[in-house]
């Protein structure tokens, strides 16, 4: 029986499309660099079960625990609570990784700062819906009745705009409040 190279590729792409390693990233794999490196990022610990499924299908076994100590000293660098704002504003959500202590506080200036992020991208996307509106109302070959529910729908996404950039300014205020009271408390960022 004969297969295309398209139906053998698509067929390996499907079996390691989930991989979070290749063969040669589970061989030469420095576990403690790597649970760092996953720590830092805020993954969960889950994503050690998917290093190792990873990497049996190459019949090699992650360092469970030199994983586990260096994920450990990346999330005492990831929990750093000025860290929350600038992963909510990068769009990062909180995966609920930091020790209790912090926990909470990571959460809420996470998700302030998140908001903000959110916001900004549904304005960008409305920017980009207007403007391809705009630019077809402005073909001289668009029909009348086309031009009428073209000028509807930019005037009601301009007005979703402007809500959006109420909410904004809001989101925005509240972060810089929760960034104060951080500074307060002497969080650094």
């Amino acid at each position: 029986m004969k297969y295309s190279t398209f139906t053998l590729l698509t067929c390996f792409v499907l079996l390691t499309g989930c991989a979070t390693l290749s063969e040669n990233e589970c061989r030469s794999a420095n576990w403690y660099r790597l649970g760092a490196k996953d720590g830092q990022k805020g993954e969960p610990v889950g994503l050690l079960d998917e290093h190792k499924e990873s990497c049996a299908r190459y019949g090699i076994r992650p360092d469970e625990n030199q994983y586990l100590a260096g994920r450990e000293a990346g999330l005492r660098q990831y929990c750093q609570l000025g860290n929350a704002f600038r992963t909510g504003l990068n769009g990062e959500e909180y995966k609920g990784v930091c020790p209790l202590d912090v926990d909470a506080d990571f959460r809420r200036y996470n998700t302030s700062a998140l908001e903000v992020h959110n916001s900004k991208e549904k304005i960008e996307d409305i920017d980009r819906q207007l403007s391809a509106k705009e630019h077809e109302l402005g073909k001289k070959d668009t029909p009348e009745k086309e031009q009428l529910r073209l000028r509807e729908e930019i005037k009601k996404l301009d007005h979703k705009r402007d809500r959006l950039r109420s909410d904004l300014r809001y989101q925005e205020r509240e972060v810089d409040h929760l960034m104060d009271e951080a500074r307060y408390h002497g969080v650094r960022y």
